[in-house]
């Protein structure tokens, strides 16, 4: 068993430069194919660039603020309540219309050879 306190979890830049997360779970602590549970925070007008995942599907659960998430040719508006999955391989951006604050899952993939 794990046990931890959202409170007591340091505080990272995200991979993708912009923003700050706190992970909940990692792949080195897990045994599924979980890859990382983060509570991530953008600051308004912060974004990460267009880019993908080949072997993750992502999903982004909004706590609070409000987003634009760009995939493929579509743009959401997402806020607070909105749940919304990148599908493994989808060209995908998002940029921070106000602060907000939203929990990040990725979880890996195997591909079929």
């Amino acid at each position: 068993m794990i046990l931890k306190n959202i409170d007591q979890i340091p505080v990272l830049k995200t991979s993708h430069g912009c923003g700050f997360k706190k992970v909940l779970a990692s792949n080195d602590e897990t045994v599924s194919a979980i890859t990382q549970i983060a509570e991530t925070v953008l600051k308004k007008g912060e974004t990460a660039g267009m880019h993908s995942h080949q072997t993750m599907e992502e999903f982004f659960y909004i706590l609070s603020g409000e987003l634009e998430i760009s995939v493929e040719d579509k743009v959401c508006h997402c806020a607070k309540g909105d749940f919304l999955i990148i599908r493994p391989g989808e060209k995908h951006s998002l940029k921070a219309l106000s602060d907000c604050r939203m929990m990040t899952i990725g979880c890996a993939i195997q591909i079929e050879k």
